[in-house]
């Protein structure tokens, strides 16, 4: 009781393209409207997939901050090992992690990864403390020995979520750092995407910058604009260290915020949400597959950051603004379909105030 798994299974033959990588999605959210989401090989097949897609005050609304994350580990004889995987812009897929990615399951309703890469066995995991805009990515080493490195490099494109993915990036963003406080500012009034890596012997090396184009291929099938361009700032190394976690940081939040919970706290606090969602559902849905629908059912429940005069005027008069999103990605709410949903996402889950909430919105 009070939580949930679910694990994906796919041939691992090494001459067989495992679909399922590229056709299954997870989605995270968090609370606001925004959101993660990819396909569970790690290649961005969307121009809805990111690693933070940040809800921020109109008239901006859901913008895309955070695109892709490439990932390499070093073992101790020296050889290199990509995980994850992306589509190049001639046409090349890479999936790297074909035969290393040994299981991908929901962990109440959050994604983990299980890679195996020669003797070292090491999880990823992704959360969004609820109603930041922020996302942590934490990679722990279960199982190795000898001297393991992980290096990450965030690559990032500033536009809004259901933007073309062709719009060119006529030069590098501007990178601030004090410390280990790294700052991405884009062009006009989008606030800076703020970077911190965490861990054993880590730091963030400023490499100058590398520009590179990736091709999105559920657009494609779609006729639509395809060839998305990509630009990083540098990478992230630390060592991996059995017990401790390596994890990179994005937020468009304040440091002071970004900062107040570890990632390792911020993971437990929102796990800790979800296990209270599931425990004041009425009990035939407290297990699943039930409790898998109430916690997705959260996803859908925000309280929406992009309309701030809306929210003043709730807080003013002693209520909460919520809302329902209509689906995701491209929906915001729509009247219609927060009536038709509104019984199943918030009285059938035992979330009655939000139901109030809601209404009076």
């Amino acid at each position: 009781m009070g939580s949930s798994l679910r694990r994906l299974s796919w041939p691992q033959e090494a001459d067989t393209e495992p679909s399922p990588l590229l056709t299954r999605e997870w989605l995270v959210t968090n609370g606001l409207g925004g959101y993660a989401s990819g396909s569970v090989a790690g290649i961005c097949t969307r121009r809805f997939h990111g690693l933070l897609i940040a809800a921020l005050p109109a008239p901006k609304g859901r913008t895309m901050m955070f695109n892709h994350l490439t990932e390499q580990v070093r073992l101790p004889d020296g050889s290199l090992v990509q995980l994850g995987g992306e589509e190049l812009a001639g046409g090349v897929l890479e999936l790297y992690n074909v035969r290393s990615l040994i299981e991908f399951r929901l962990e109440s309703g959050l994604p983990v990864w299980r890679f195996q890469v020669g003797d070292v066995t090491l999880e990823k995991r992704i959360v969004l403390p609820h109603m930041q805009n922020t996302v942590h990515v934490l990679y722990r080493m279960l199982a190795g020995r000898g001297h393991v490195r992980l290096r990450l490099r965030p690559s990032i494109h500033f536009r809004p979520h259901e933007g073309r993915v062709d719009e060119p990036l006529r030069k590098p963003y501007t990178v601030t750092s004090v410390g280990d406080r790294h700052e991405v500012q884009g062009q006009g009034e989008i606030p800076p995407l703020k970077l911190a890596g965490r861990g054993t012997q880590a730091a963030f090396i400023l490499d100058g910058g590398r520009f590179r184009q990736i091709l999105y291929r559920v657009e494609q099938a779609r006729g639509y604009d395809y060839l998305g361009f990509l630009w990083s700032p540098g990478y992230v190394r630390a060592d991996l260290v059995e017990g401790r976690d390596v994890t990179l940081s994005a937020s468009t939040e304040s440091w002071d915020t970004l900062e107040a919970l570890s990632p390792q706290e911020a993971l437990e606090a929102e796990l800790a949400r979800r296990r209270r969602l599931i425990e004041m559902a009425p009990e035939p849905a407290r297990r699943d597959p039930a409790a898998e629908l109430v916690l997705a059912a959260d996803q859908f429940i925000i309280t929406p950051h992009t309309r701030l005069a809306d929210m003043a005027w709730a807080r003013a008069t002693g209520d909460e603004v919520r809302t329902i999103i209509a689906g995701y990605h491209g929906f915001t709410d729509w009247s219609r379909d927060t009536m038709i949903a509104l019984e199943g996402l918030t009285l059938a889950t035992g979330r009655h105030a939000d139901a109030g909430y809601i209404v009076r919105t």
